[in-house]
């Protein structure tokens, strides 16, 4: 029996302090104003400011933001009308191309091959070796070396030749060569 009263004692005052502690949170909620950080709960009207601020909020972004969209969507209209400008001038150009003449043709030509050209043909030799073969009146024009490369000489590598008129010059191949070229040209 003494247990039990010795536990009352301790009882009483822990159950009159879960009470008072219980009061205080009534009182606190009772006090406090909806929507605030002391009342927890939310009430319509706590939503709907948030909603109007919200709203408020988007709208001065999209007022910064909208005359920008717009000035890059006129620069993008204006890069796509130059885009097409351009390419129209670049089949234009393509066309301007075609109709200056043929590109260089890889040729390749084995010992002994003689090459003779028309005026106006364009020789580079890539590979191999060649002596040139002129005329009475002249070599073929060597216009990277800026030199007039007469019969017997040799062709160097890399260099742009023109052969000046049809009178038979052109290049006599004395190793395997690969030649480029442009213009009329018969091989022997």
């Amino acid at each position: 029996m003494k247990k039990l009263i010795k536990n009352k004692r301790i009882l009483v005052p822990v159950l009159i302090l879960i009470g008072l502690i219980f009061c205080a949170t009534m009182v606190n909620a009772a006090l406090s104003d909806p929507g605030t950080v002391g009342d927890p709960l939310v009430t319509l009207s706590y939503v709907e400011q948030r909603i109007t601020e919200t709203k408020e909020y988007i709208g001065e972004i999209v007022d910064v933001l909208l005359p920008s969209i717009n000035n890059n969507s006129t620069k993008i209209d204006d890069i796509s009308q130059e885009n097409i400008e351009l390419k129209a001038q670049i089949e234009e150009l393509k066309g301007k191309v075609s109709e200056a003449g043929p590109s260089l043709e890889v040729i390749h030509l084995t010992k002994g091959d003689i090459l003779t050209c028309n005026a106006g043909t364009e020789i580079i030799l890539r590979s191999g070796k060649a002596k040139a073969v002129g005329s009475e009146l002249g070599g073929l024009s060597d216009i990277t070396g800026a030199v007039d490369i007469q019969t017997g000489s040799d062709i160097p590598l890399n260099h742009l030749l023109i052969v000046p008129r049809s009178d038979g010059r052109g290049a006599v191949v004395i190793e395997d060569a690969y030649i480029m070229i442009r213009g009329e040209y018969e091989v022997n």
